[in-house]
């Protein structure tokens, strides 16, 4: 398979190699993707491909300690990382051309050889109730996936907040984490993506390196259908100087044929300083410093949704106005407005052309999802194809007040 001069190349355990050339970048950046996330969690394993991702540094049998891996990255200057989703569970390194073959070793080696330590397990329960501490207080960062998990999370829907509870972490032992890497660890699904400074001979030293990655368990991916809560209101009481809220709506998967629709629908209502939201909340009232889209997609469903930091005493009337625009916007939406859009994201996904990691992450995760390679160009013109009537017909078919959920932080000191 090709596109977009990039290659795929299947080993012979059914890992995909994607090699993606690119010319005048003297980075390199190897992602590999597995897939492996919240959503396919069964109840007794809600936090765990998140846990997972927190001890892919924390030592192997080569490199023992997490302080050998963190000098050996930093003395090539390199930078490393790792994250979670509902989907997709990924691990990268930056480096440059002639670090390729310690690059890819490095990561097989923190990806299969991992020894999960028990001291470090117990050490990561306390970081990772840390975090979701953290999103907790956080409500600029931890609304939109409280949002998410009030919309579809449940006992047996899957976890569709990432990091899992606190009583959940409590109760992460390495045992139960080995076998959880067990048996969702799988060669055929995994991609091993480069980007960057790369050539076709990069190939082999992936097949060196991920060629001996097996399979260890039969375990099937749960299908997931994903169902509404009925919730539709949260308010929480809390110690703020400003309350925040997050309005959102059932939207649309990725893979459904109208995704460049809704990004656009989102786009124009919050999704950059020049949106309907941004200019009426912050630019005219005066009354946020925040105003954004935060809505989510998965494969099979997705919501859309605007979250906002608020003046106190002023959260009811911002809730307000931002209802009466997700309403109006089937009526009342401009080309102008569609036009501005379009060569907004036109031109960020251009830009983007030039980092390695837009690479690795636009084709891997396609490769990894859809099993198909996409072009840029091609992608682009799907937007360039949406019309002002697509968009009010698809905003009247999903922007129906009845269906609108909310959470909402207040200020104990109003």
């Amino acid at each position: 398979m090709s596109g977009s001069r990039a290659s795929v190349f299947e080993l012979k355990n059914g890992v995909r190699v994607l090699l993606i050339p690119r010319l005048g970048l003297r980075a390199v950046e190897i992602e590999v993707f597995l897939k492996m996330g919240s959503k396919y969690e069964r109840e007794g394993e809600f936090g765990m491909s998140h846990f997972l991702e927190h001890m892919a540094f924390k030592g192997t049998k080569k490199r023992p300690e997490s302080w050998d891996l963190m000098t050996e990255i930093d003395a090539k200057g390199a930078y490393y990382n790792a994250s979670t989703d509902q989907e997709i569970t990924s691990y990268y390194i930056t480096t440059i051309a002639k670090n390729v073959d310690w690059a890819m070793e490095l990561l097989s080696d923190v990806l299969l050889n991992s020894t999960y330590k028990e001291k470090e397990v117990k050490k990561e329960r306390g970081v990772i109730v840390e975090e979701i501490r953290m999103y907790k207080d956080n409500a600029m960062a931890g609304l939109s996936g409280e949002m998410a998990e009030m919309l579809f999370g449940g006992k047996d829907k899957g976890c569709f907040n990432i990091s899992g509870g606190v009583k959940d972490i409590r109760r992460v032992e390495r045992e139960k984490l080995l076998y959880y890497r067990k048996k969702y660890f799988d060669p055929k699904k995994t991609v091993v993506a480069m980007a960057g400074d790369v050539k076709e001979t990069d190939i082999k030293i992936a097949e060196k390196y991920f060629g001996g990655f097996k399979r260890e368990s039969d375990t099937v991916l749960l299908k997931r259908k994903i169902i509404l809560n009925k919730k539709r209101i949260k308010e929480k009481l809390k110690e703020r100087e400003q309350e925040h809220f997050c309005l959102a709506l059932p939207g649309l998967g990725w893979s459904d044929n109208r995704y460049e629709q809704i990004r656009l629908l989102e786009l124009i209502l919050a999704g950059n300083s020049s949106s309907r939201l941004f200019r009426k909340i912050r630019e005219e009232k005066g009354w946020a410093y925040y105003v954004n889209s935060v809505g989510q997609k998965y494969e099979e469903a997705g919501f859309v949704a605007v979250q906002a930091g608020i003046q106190k005493r002023k959260a009811d009337e911002a809730l307000e106005l931002v209802k009466r625009e997700i309403l109006a916007i089937g009526k009342d939406l401009r080309e102008s407005e569609l036009r501005v859009a379009k060569e907004y994201i036109m031109g960020t996904t251009r830009l983007a052309m030039d980092r390695t990691s837009f690479w690795t992450g636009f084709l891997g995760r396609r490769l990894l999802m859809e099993d198909r390679l996409v072009r840029v160009e091609e992608e682009i013109k799907k937007y360039e194809k949406v019309t002002v009537l697509m968009l009010k017909k698809l905003a009247k078919e999903l922007f129906v007040e009845d269906e609108m959920r909310r959470i909402i932080i207040r200020s104990k000191k109003r």
